[in-house]
């Protein structure tokens, strides 16, 4: 890829990081295997040093139109924090096709979800009040981090998407309020996950650079357009890309590899 195709390829990131609050790096995973010959490794760290230049201009877009709720999830960033770091010593060891299959999976899951509320009178798909209380407490929002931050970790992209499910699902945040918190835990979630990759050597700067700085301005962009657009229509948007873009991954990198193609 050419320095200019980088530029466009991060604009478009931060787009998406900016309506979703769902870590638009996950496409990072697939189009760096894709483009470039580098270890997976190396790949992960690239992609989480994106989601922290990216989602330092989300979160402050969103924190200025009062969603963030930064007092709500302080246990859920501390488990986050310790999750991250743990995940990038067992990276090494998850097969590259199997981070793309659960990522898909993810992404799919979300999607209906997000998709189907975008249409209904009643509010967010939520877990039942039993489940959602265990989940407010310290314990359980601490637990609720560390899988969190493993998801970073390992995965180096969908941590985000994970924290958004469960601020939205499981702790009923607005939708809104959901994605500009979820950007403001994947800041330091994806710091964390980068310290560790930098530790040990699995870090491409001057690719995440060209690619994060892109990513800040097109993020700051799209997100002051979510923070006015209907959330309904939100909603829609954010599952739609998602189903999408699962179908892409699961074609690209499962599908025609496996048929030789």
């Amino acid at each position: 890829m050419t320095f200019f195709e980088l530029v466009l390829l991060g604009l478009f990131i931060g787009g998406v990081t900016g309506v979703t609050g769902a870590s638009g790096v996950l496409l990072m995973v697939p189009i760096f295997s894709t483009f470039y010959d580098i270890p997976l490794p190396v790949i992960l760290g690239t992609s989480l040093l994106i989601d922290v230049i990216v989602s330092t201009s989300v979160s402050f877009a969103y924190a200025r139109a009062k969603n963030v709720d930064i007092k709500g999830i302080l246990w859920l960033l501390v488990g986050t924090l310790l999750g991250a770091q743990i995940g990038s010593y067992f990276v090494v060891s998850v097969s590259k096709s199997f981070i793309i299959l659960a990522i898909a999976i993810g992404m799919v899951f979300f999607g209906i979800k997000m998709w189907r509320s975008g249409f209904s009178h009643n509010e967010a798909p939520v877990v039942p009040e039993k489940i959602s209380f265990y989940i407010r407490t310290p314990i359980g929002m601490i637990l609720s981090g560390l899988i969190v931050g493993l998801a970073t970790g390992i995965f180096g992209a969908g941590g985000g998407l994970t924290v958004f499910i469960i601020l939205y699902s499981f702790l009923k945040f607005p939708i809104k309020k959901a994605v500009g918190t979820s950007s403001f835990i994947m800041l330091f979630t994806a710091l964390s996950g980068v310290a560790g990759y930098f530790q040990n050597g699995n870090l491409d700067i001057s690719l995440g650079l060209i690619v994060g700085i892109s990513a800040f301005i097109g993020g700051a962009f799209s997100s002051v357009i979510a923070n006015r657009v209907n959330e309904k229509i939100l909603s829609r948007v954010i599952g739609a890309f998602f189903m999408f873009f699962a179908l892409i991954m699961f074609l690209l990198k499962v599908l025609l590899p496996l048929f030789g193609l």
